[in-house]
């Protein structure tokens, strides 16, 4: 039981959200209709003993955006949400969760798979693109 409460508090998800909750009035039960989930499974979020899926995620950036949530908290969430489903903190990994269509996310996943050099290498080549272009 130790493990867990330490995993739980060593994430940076729940206290991003508690937080966002608190200062825009948003009470469990509010988010808990918007997810059609019961509070207590909120309130597992909160915690850090379970993870909104992927549905769940892009359900509350889209109320949070209906309560008129500043975008760089959205960020704050979508970043912390990223490091704790992955264990890693990729700028890029924010950028895949909000991707467009299924050629921008798997672009974004094969980018973050790629080694240090390997990337400098390809944002050359698509800064050339882009300076060719104009």
């Amino acid at each position: 039981m130790k493990d867990r409460k330490e995993s739980a508090e060593s994430k940076k998800f729940p206290a991003l959200l508690k937080r966002i909750l608190n200062r825009h009035g948003i009470r469990n039960a509010e988010l808990a209709e918007v997810l059609g989930v019961t509070s207590q499974y909120v309130s597992k979020f909160l915690c850090g003993i379970s993870m909104p899926n992927r549905v769940q995620m892009n359900k509350i950036l889209e109320y949070l955006t209906v309560r008129h949530v500043p975008i760089d908290l959205h960020r704050q969430l979508i970043s912390g949400y990223v490091e704790d489903k992955t264990g890693f903190f990729y700028e890029i990994a924010d950028l895949e969760f909000s991707a467009k269509d299924q050629w921008e996310k798997k672009l974004l996943t094969d980018f973050r798979l790629l080694t240090p050099d390997a990337r400098k290498e390809v944002l050359g080549y698509i800064s050339k693109i882009l300076i060719d272009s104009l």
